[in-house]
């Protein structure tokens, strides 16, 4: 973020995040809740969360989970992002209404190019979805992915994953984080 800030980007758009393959939505409410506590240090933000799995979309679109997966929040991000359930036997929380409004949510198979996802995000989370293809998919899914990241955008891709070896317009920052070039 200190990096997007510096560059001026953000005074010029609101912040545009990815969150490809996000499963049931933990990774885009959580991005929401780190990006609403760096407010007014950023104008504004989108949020965009994809995957495959429309099982998976509909239980991010809720925006309810069991209170067991909130235990790592901070206790103040708690107060301020999550609902307790009113059912006691529920034992869930809920994403509360502001933080869901400033997420989407969307199918998309990474296979299927081009995406209809809008282009020039600064930052796309895709972690632990390209372990599953073959060196040549990556290659083709990583390259439909840095067209939507505008340069100097940033990628993070999951702690097993390697873009080692694929010709990507893309320099490596950190051991997971590449910034395109």
């Amino acid at each position: 973020m200190p990096t997007l800030i510096e560059s001026g980007e953000l005074k010029r758009s609101p912040l545009k995040v990815w969150s490809a393959a996000c499963s049931i939505g933990a990774e885009p409410y959580t991005l929401a809740m780190v990006l609403s506590e760096l407010s007014p240090t950023i104008p504004g933000f989108t949020i965009l969360g994809t995957d495959i799995c429309t099982e998976v979309l509909s239980t991010a679109l809720r925006g309810i989970y069991p209170a067991s997966m909130a235990e790592p929040i901070p206790s103040e991000f708690k107060r301020r992002y999550l609902l307790r359930s009113k059912d006691s036997a529920a034992d869930s929380v809920r994403i509360v209404p502001n933080l869901r409004r400033s997420v989407r949510f969307g199918r998309l198979n990474l296979v299927d190019m081009p995406y209809g996802a809008d282009t020039n995000k600064h930052v796309i989370f895709c972690r632990n979805a390209l372990i599953y293809f073959d060196k040549q998919t990556q290659q083709k899914v990583a390259r439909e992915l840095c067209r939507h990241l505008q340069p100097g955008g940033f990628l993070f891709v999951g702690h097993s994953e390697t873009l080692t070896g694929l010709d990507l317009p893309l320099q490596q920052v950190a051991a997971t984080i590449f910034r395109r070039v």
